[in-house]
Order: structure tokens, then C-alpha cells, then sequence
């Protein structure tokens, strides 16, 4: 009788520890199973760090590469900016040099005018004969009075 106590008493002993066992292997499983997801995800959060710092990497290399052409074009704006400005200074002369010019021609044009006014009135004042002296010939320079 005391066998068959202690007997029951250490078989539910066993089948407690077995039980035990088994919660405490299944726990085990599940907090490895936990620690693997987070050393996955810690991986491919590492991984995708990486990734971005060699794309950050490579725009920042765009970046620099665009900065430079951008300051190669302003620099051959500002030299077109002052060919440009050159240029213009250069027209605006021209103009006014155009402008004096015709203003001359118009002035000469008049004087022409009125010696030609002039000459017609001498010639009908005076003799067919002396003509000659005032009015120029093909070879000859024309002879004015007192030169």
C-alpha cells in the first residue's frame, strides 16, 4: 500500500514534470521563434539602412554633379549677360551714328539744293558764256571766284 502511494505520488510527480517540461519547451520555441522575426527584421532594416545611405550617396554625387553644370551655366549666362550688354552699347551707338549721319546727309542734301537753287539762278542772271567758270566739267574741278 505505501508502494502504490509512493508510486502514484511519483508518477504525478512525473507527469507534473513532463507537463512542465513541455510548457516550458513550447515557451522556449515561441521566444525563439520571436527572436528570429526580430533578428530578421533587424537585418532588413539594416539592409534597407544601407540601401538608402548609397542612394543618399548617389543623389548627393547628382546633386554635386548638377550644382557644378548649374554654376558652368550661370558663369556662360553672365558672359553671354555681358556680350549681350557689349552689344547692345555697340547698337545704341551705331543708332545714334546712323541717326547723325542721315541728319548730315540731310543737311548736305539741302545745301546741295539751294547751290543747285543758286547755280540756276546765277546761270539765268548771267551771260551762257560764263557758265563755264561755275558749273563743273567732266575733267575739270570747278573754279570758284577768289580760289
Amino acid at each position: 500500500m505505501i508502494k502504490d502511494i509512493l508510486f502514484a505520488v511519483a508518477l504525478s510527480l512525473v507527469v507534473v514534470l513532463i507537463v512542465g517540461i513541455v510548457h516550458f519547451a513550447q515557451k522556449a520555441e515561441r521566444a525563439s521563434k520571436k527572436y528570429q522575426e526580430a533578428h530578421y527584421s533587424r537585418l532588413v532594416a539594416e539592409e534597407t539602412l544601407q540601401k538608402n545611405d548609397a542612394k543618399i550617396m548617389a543623389l548627393q554625387a547628382a546633386l554635386k554633379e548638377a550644382k557644378g553644370k548649374i554654376a558652368k551655366q550661370e558663369k556662360a549666362l553672365q558672359q553671354e549677360q555681358g556680350v549681350n550688354s557689349d552689344l547692345k552699347k555697340q547698337y545704341d551707338q551705331l543708332q545714334q551714328t546712323k541717326a547723325d549721319l542721315n541728319s548730315k546727309l540731310e543737311l548736305a542734301t539741302r545745301e546741295k539744293m539751294e547751290v543747285q537753287k543758286a547755280l540756276q539762278g546765277n546761270s539765268q542772271a548771267d551771260p551762257p558764256g560764263d557758265v563755264k567758270s561755275v558749273v563743273a566739267q567732266p575733267d575739270e574741278k570747278p573754279a570758284m571766284a577768289g580760289h
